[in-house]
């Protein structure tokens, strides 16, 4: 599935940060030195996404912001009942869905601190502004309404949400202002919302592969018991563990290891074949799950975590989620290049552009710069005149080819006591990092440095 809009999340006074922008698009990367607030700002980001549903109130509101939308939906509504309406049905305009944008930020900035706290506990500060900016979509939504079972029917459409003509006033439309807020800000990024009900339908919420994946990939048996309880729910309300650390960990103790139909299984065969040079397993073992390794080429072999090599370790739980079904929605993923050579980087890098161009949203936090350089490389040759022949002799598909408007690009440093953040411009010809290409410099510097003194 596509993703059909863009929007950037504005942060203030948040954990260093005086002020952020963090545009999301098909594929963001987040660069910069180690303690920078990389790590942060993907985890709140990503707390927007698959909390952002627990923010709409159990009833309906009496703000203004609410029943501009309201007023809204009864114009549409009033439309659709026009037989000219067709089966295309009523399209927002642009000043109709900055109404439902504008809710949705109202609803943001009074809970907040409430989304701050369930995401990283209460050890973090406060934070001082969050809302949405900057928002646009490809396709205007348009909105059709008509009998119960088409509404059935077709509630699966990208550009369209189907309503019941005759949805009555109070709770139904409540829903139906719910159901176009979150198809609007988080559609096709997050859980589907199910318009019968305040809240979204099971599967699809973002998923987070935390820095420290290879160690929970070996000990989370250990860190959750031996028993579901201990993981759903008590875990991610417990403390012990920031929120997405503590979804990973349930993802790894649940998630079914069902292949059929799974969207990114490809991938996931991809990977294995290439970096891994193996095949994940998930085992049942007590109440919980287990992973193994079975090598390539060898018979009757299966490596538990602790005893496979460390790049099977540190992909292992990416390669099983993109197995599993039903599919994620977004991927966010920290350090993807972690424990691997630079030609590893490199294949990985493809990979995630892969997934990007599939469908998957990306969010990574890197401090590869073999990995930053390769995906430089897949965007210069996405518009270069020679793609097709460069392709074929360089060895890539043409879903591994990026488009610059696909891709986003941050960089993260320490500015006094706390940090910054900036946008970095994205062109036909690559991103320039200088938090890679300054040290990369000063060693070369160094290397010639050394070398004149020894007479090379």
């Amino acid at each position: 599935m596509a993703m059909h809009h863009r929007w950037t999340l504005h942060v203030e006074r948040f954990a260093g940060f005086e002020s952020a922008d963090v545009a999301l698009k098909p594929l963001t990367l987040f660069v910069g030195e180690n303690g920078s607030g990389k790590g942060m700002m993907a985890s709140l980001l990503w707390g927007v996404l698959a909390l952002g549903w627990e923010l709409f109130p159990s009833r309906p509101g009496v703000s203004r912001a609410y029943m501009d939308c309201v007023e809204a939906l009864r114009r549409c509504r009033a439309q659709g009942r026009r037989e000219d309406a067709g089966e295309g049905g009523v399209a927002l305009d642009e000043r109709e869905t900055r109404l439902f944008i504008e809710w949705f930020n109202e609803l943001l900035s009074m809970g907040k601190e409430w989304l701050v706290r369930q995401v990283f506990g209460t050890s973090v500060p406060s934070i001082g502004d969050l809302r949405v900016v900057g928002y646009s979509r490809a396709t205007p939504l348009s909105l059709v309404f008509g009998a119960d079972e088409d509404v059935r029917q077709r509630s699966g459409c990208e550009h369209r949400l189907h309503f019941a003509i005759h949805a009555d006033e109070g709770d139904d439309l409540y829903r139906m202002v719910c159901h176009v807020t979150w198809k609007l800000v988080l559609g096709e990024i997050a859980a589907p919302f199910d318009a019968s009900d305040v809240a979204p339908s099971v599967g699809g919420e973002p998923v987070f592969l935390p820095a420290s994946r290879a160690g929970l990939m070996v000990a989370f048996r250990p860190l959750v018991g031996d028993a579901p309880g201990n993981v759903d729910p008590g875990l991610e309300r417990s403390g012990q563990f920031a929120l997405p650390v503590a979804r990973f960990l349930q993802a790894l103790s649940f998630t079914p290891d069902h292949q059929q139909g799974a969207l990114y299984f490809d991938t996931a065969l991809w990977l294995e074949s290439h970096l891994l040079e193996g095949e994940i397993r998930q085992v049942p073992v007590g109440d919980l799950a287990a992973y193994r390794y079975r090598p390539a080429g060898v018979d009757g072999v299966e490596l538990a975590m602790c005893h496979s090599p460390s790049r099977v370790v540190e992909l292992a739980a990416l390669v099983h989620f993109l197995k599993r079904q039903p599919s994620p929605r977004m991927l966010f993923i920290e350090e993807p290049e972690a424990h691997l050579h630079p030609q590893a980087q490199r294949a990985m890098a493809r990979a995630l552009v892969r997934l990007a161009n599939a469908g998957l949203p990306v969010v990574a936090t890197t401090h590869g710069d073999t990995l930053f350089q390769q995906i430089n490389n897949l965007l210069q040759l996405h518009g270069h005149p020679e793609r097709a022949s460069l392709c074929e002799e360089l060895g890539y598909t043409p879903g591994e080819t990026l488009d610059p408007s696909a891709l986003s690009v941050h960089a993260f440093w320490r500015k006094n006591a706390g940090s910054a953040v900036q946008a970095l411009q994205v062109s036909p010809y690559g991103v320039a990092a200088e938090t890679f290409n300054q040290p990369l410099a000063s060693l070369t510097r160094e290397i010639y440095r050394l070398q004149a003194e020894l007479g090379g």
